[in-house]
């Protein structure tokens, strides 16, 4: 079975895996929730001018190119490393329409697909990429980590990633003012999360969701 483009309620595209039943994105609107939870409560949520940002999910490579649009308009210096399994193929990251919704032109977005996969590549002034072909669970990195975003498939679909050990290697990926976003807002994954040290803060959710989750790097606990 072959991933298919469906329309979100913002009228941007989001990619339907039939394998696992889920879509990359939430149906109530793929660039609104992308927008809110990792943009708004992640690269805006502090007001700095630098920041490594280590993405687990890249996708479509709709929070990237937002990410490096609010990049550029904010003069904000990000380094950003994606992992990504199963990247998303041409057939359909080319007829992703998000580009066109967000006013940059559609090779922005192909540029972040095509790069090449386990190097640095320079996007644009503002944002240099690093994207890795690997399981999260074999992750590892030199880089520490002002933000991760978190958007793996939920943890129904994808339990495993959403365990003690993956959340472990998360915790110890971050600086130690570091932090982690994700859509996510279960109980389950707030108290898994805390186990491991993070501290837990409920933010309003994008439209569709009540809750997001932020997950502080606390030391103390630790």
């Amino acid at each position: 079975m072959k991933n298919k483009l469906v329309i979100t309620n913002d009228g941007s595209h989001s990619i339907f895996n039939p394998e696992i039943n889920e879509t990359y994105h939430s149906k109530h609107g793929a660039i609104v929730e992308a927008e809110h939870v990792f943009i708004k409560n992640g690269l805006l949520a502090e007001n700095n001018k630098q920041f490594n940002i280590l993405e687990v999910g890249f996708g479509t490579g709709l929070n990237a190119l937002l990410t490096a649009q609010k990049a550029k308009q904010k003069n904000i210096a990000v380094n950003y490393h994606g992992i990504e399994l199963y990247p998303v193929k041409k057939e359909n990251y080319t007829q992703l329409n998000f580009t066109g919704l967000i006013g940059e032109d559609n090779s922005d977005l192909l540029k972040l697909h095509e790069c090449d996969w386990e190097a640095e590549q320079k996007i644009n002034d503002f944002f240099k990429l690093t994207k890795n072909e690997i399981a999260l669970e074999n992750y590892t990195s030199n880089t520490k980590f002002d933000i991760i975003y978190f958007d793996a498939f939920s943890p129904e679909k994808q339990p495993h990633l959403w365990d003690e050990k993956i959340f472990n290697n998360m915790y110890k990926l971050l600086k130690e003012d570091g932090f982690l976003v994700t859509y996510c807002a279960k109980g389950v994954v707030k108290r898994t999360m805390k186990a491991v040290g993070f501290e837990i803060i409920v933010l309003d959710g994008p439209p569709g969701k009540r809750q997001m989750t932020r997950a502080n790097k606390s030391i103390s606990q630790k």
